[in-house]
């Protein structure tokens, strides 16, 4: 019995995520987190604003505390997860760390014997001023060493009149130690998959990280200092309360005597 067609839907969402996220899940994390911010942001303040048994003066606070909250909730979750997800793709990128499969790509490759970093920044910068790799960020190094390294050896998007320099042709002869050249492809696709595979994995971490740092200890505490503020406001609007004029207000603390316990005094070594 044959399939059913996907509706245009699913055949969207599909060609979105193919696009944007197959590769890169941790950014569909951000993305989505940050959406559900929007969302609850956006339920909350139609909640207020239809709320019956709310005050008509008390909602003109209340709904631009909602608004206030809502952007500080978007803008630090996002903020922060990017920043945090962008340095360990920075990382991966420029092997801080990497997998046995790409070192073993990088010692095989390398003519000259420089340092990993600087052998793929060096292939990776020249890759896309070739135009062999496509990828444009220049922080993307290892992506754009193996784009290129493989364009290069399919014959894809070579310039014309291009003579490769010495290490260029001490590479690709390394690598080519053996093997003919549907396995020097096959070899490169497969360490290509092993690193996107990597970072990957790394960058969810990153990002469910970020978002646990983000949602638990930065943003409600920028969102209890905005709440406080409209609060103040309130409360001098409707003039039941005397607002005191301190700028910060630190509660008293109680200190208790700590006891001390004897829980392992009947014990004996």
């Amino acid at each position: 019995m044959p399939l059913p067609k996907m509706n245009l839907f699913n055949s969207t969402v599909n060609k979105l995520w193919n696009s944007q996220y197959a590769d890169d899940v941790g950014v569909a994390l951000i993305h989505l987190g940050a959406a559900g911010w929007v969302l609850s942001a956006l339920a909350q303040i139609v909640m207020i604003a239809k709320n019956k048994d709310i005050d008509k003066k008390e909602k003109k606070f209340l709904i631009p505390q909602e608004i206030a909250d809502g952007i500080i909730n978007v803008g630090l979750y996002y903020t922060i997860c990017q920043v945090i997800k962008n340095i360990a793709d920075y990382s991966a990128e420029n092997i801080h760390y990497m997998t046995k499969k790409t070192n073993e790509v990088i010692q095989l490759m390398n003519p000259d014997n420089r340092s990993a970093s600087e052998f793929i920044k060096g292939f990776g910068s020249s890759f896309r001023a070739l135009g062999l790799s496509k990828i444009k960020k220049p922080r993307q190094n290892l992506s754009s060493f193996f784009d290129g390294a493989i364009n290069y050896l399919n014959g894809k998007n070579i310039p014309e009149n291009f003579i490769p320099k010495a290490d260029f042709s001490r590479a690709f002869g390394n690598l080519a130690n053996g093997k003919n050249l549907e396995q020097q492809i096959e070899y490169l696709e497969s360490a290509q998959r092993n690193f996107k595979a990597f970072k990957n994995g790394i960058g969810v971490i990153a990002a469910v990280g970020a978002s646990i740092l983000a949602c638990n200890l930065i943003t409600p505490v920028a969102r209890n200092i905005t709440a406080n503020y409209y609060q103040k406001k309130l409360l001098k609007r409707n003039g039941n309360i005397k607002v005191p004029a301190a700028k910060t207000q630190i509660p008293q603390l109680q200190y208790y005597p700590i006891q001390k316990a004897s829980t392992f005094k009947a014990f004996k070594i």
